[in-house]
């Protein structure tokens, strides 16, 4: 007799789901690598080296990353075991919170699976942005997972999630974070039907919340030491990038763009196929919201499912209006947040897993067609991303002496004589990664925050102040050579943000060089090799 053909035990969902999210993430890690991931991988490998954190943009992933790196020997598979552990995270939470809701089994595996596309892969290997956002988030997702019951560990929680936030890329978490605090607000309000609360609860509640934030705030400014102090260094980093012209990135014009920052006309002009694939997204986002907002309005006292949906929409939104990436990188848990929005839709059952379905296989011809994309893009050195433990370190670096000198001449370094020998300033973390070192030169916190994020670094003032800096350092520790990339790339130079500080840039490595009485004698890739007075004249 012929067996029919049935879906798995609910009981191997999780599992499943589980295996489909690591899937993903190596996938995205093999097609996707990231130029932005040499920054991590170099934060993770300062913490190795330093103890302490190399960018005060966000002290918290350096700190994560780096006690991982310490914990594996390797700062890649920190960076990949984070990204492998939120895109699970997210796609688990995604399945709970819709099991929890009571949607059809078919409708929250198609959230989670759609979340497990999206969420992570295609940025192969940064963790910044998507740490940031799920750590912003938490609060209000837990919430919607215990169906509005708030208890005191969710307080705490809540609390350590706005501390550490607050370590991370405030670009992201400050956002997430303000969504979440509304949010909750809004379903708590809702849920107890606009009731005024008791003042002994609602100070209870609030305690509970400062009680977590002041224990997490006091255990991070222990772990991550920074002169001055973590919370107060990280509130001077940020009142200057909040001056500068990265603050850009969060114009309100792109309001107008919500949710993937999408500019129609140009891309149907243009014909550029890589943003009109995503036009039934920004279509389906805007029937979802109003769809979402009708059914509460007509129906407030059992609309927990709407409530979590407009969560997901509207806090992938409104995050990616300050990150400068592209849209691809801004879906966060949008893709979970349409198909949540057909679960209690007043459809037959069949047309509500079909609609989720149809959701999900266009999404993953999404996933596809960018793949075949770009497949080949941005594979460049100083980072392998794609690999859980990478081990590609190679041990020297050579460089052809020819344009410097009458007899041509090849000279090469290792990794353990460029990291005694060689100072490092401005985006050379690459080639650091490369050897598999960091520079003694670079400072604690200080990172490569130049003019777009520090706007006194734009200053002619403020050149000169960072140019005697390192001068200064340098010349304390004697190192014979210097690699820097201030010059700026051809690819920089179309960007306006960075194209009007070209000649200043110039200028100012005329007169590092003349400080340090240092002589060009070759070049790394796009980067600037000098022999400093403290180096011989002869290789």
């Amino acid at each position: 007799m012929a067996r029919k053909v049935a879906w798995p035990s609910s009981n191997w969902d999780p599992w499943l789901l589980g295996i489909w999210a690591v899937a993903w993430e190596l996938a995205g890690r093999l097609l996707f690598p990231n130029w932005d991931v040499s920054y991590a991988i170099y934060g993770a490998r300062f913490w190795m080296d330093r103890g302490s954190a190399w960018m005060n943009v966000w002290p918290g992933m350096d700190f994560l990353l780096g006690q991982l790196a310490n914990m594996f020997g390797e700062p890649e598979a920190a960076v990949s075991l984070v990204g492998i552990t939120l895109n699970l995270g997210a796609t688990l939470i995604v399945w709970a919170i819709g099991k929890r809701l009571g949607l059809d089994r078919i409708i929250a595996i198609s959230a989670a699976l759609a979340t497990g596309l999206w969420f992570k892969p295609p940025l192969g290997g940064w963790v910044g942005d998507h740490l940031s956002f799920g750590v912003a988030l938490m609060p209000a997702l837990l919430l919607a997972l215990q169906r509005g019951n708030w208890n005191r560990w969710l307080g705490l929680i809540s609390g350590a999630c706005l501390t550490y936030g607050l370590t991370l890329k405030l670009n992201n978490s400050a956002p997430g974070l303000l969504i979440s605090g509304i949010w909750i607000i809004a379903f708590l309000l809702n849920k107890n039907k606009f009731q005024k609360p008791e003042a002994r609860n609602l100070a209870s509640e609030l305690g509970w919340i400062i009680i977590g934030a002041g224990v997490t705030a006091v255990l991070f400014s222990v772990l991550i030491p920074i002169t001055g102090g973590l919370y107060p260094k990280i509130i001077d980093t940020y009142s200057l990038v909040i001056n500068s012209k990265a603050a850009n990135q969060a114009e309100w014009q792109k309001l107008f763009m919500l949710p993937l920052q999408i500019n129609i006309q140009e891309a149907i002009k243009e014909q550029q196929k890589g943003v009109l694939i995503f036009m039934p997204v920004v279509v389906a986002f805007w029937l979802a919201m109003l769809s979402n907002a009708w059914r509460i309005y007509k129906k407030p006292s059992n609309c927990d499912c709407e409530f979590t949906s407009i969560l997901l929409l509207v806090s992938s939104a409104f995050v990616g209006l300050s990150l400068g990436r592209g849209l691809t990188h801004r879906l966060f848990l949008l893709p979970a947040g349409l198909i949540f929005s057909i679960g209690h839709q007043p459809w037959p059952i069949r047309w509500r897993r079909l609609g989720a379905l149809a959701i999900l296989g266009y999404l993953l011809a999404c996933w596809l067609s960018f793949a075949w994309i770009q497949r080949n893009a941005e594979r460049q050195g100083g980072y392998n991303s794609r690999l859980i433990l990478a081990d590609s370190n190679q041990k020297n670096i050579c460089i052809d002496l020819s344009q410097t000198q009458t007899i041509g001449k090849t000279q090469c370094w290792s990794s353990s004589e460029v990291a005694d020998q060689f100072a490092g300033l401005v985006d050379v973390q690459m080639i650091a990664n490369e050897l598999g070192i960091s520079f003694r030169n670079q400072a604690i916190g200080e990172g490569d925050l130049r003019e777009k994020w520090n706007w006194r670094q734009g200053t002619k003032e403020g050149r000169s102040a960072w140019t005697k800096e390192q001068v200064k350092t340098i010349n304390n520790l004697k190192l014979p050579y210097l690699i820097e990339r201030l010059s700026l790339t051809d690819a920089e130079l179309e960007n306006p943000q960075y194209a009007e500080f070209k000649e200043a840039r110039l200028k100012q490595r005329a007169q590092l060089a003349k400080e340090l009485g240092a002589t060009e004698i070759g070049r790394i890739g796009s980067a600037t090799l000098w022999r400093t007075r403290w180096g011989t004249k002869s290789p």
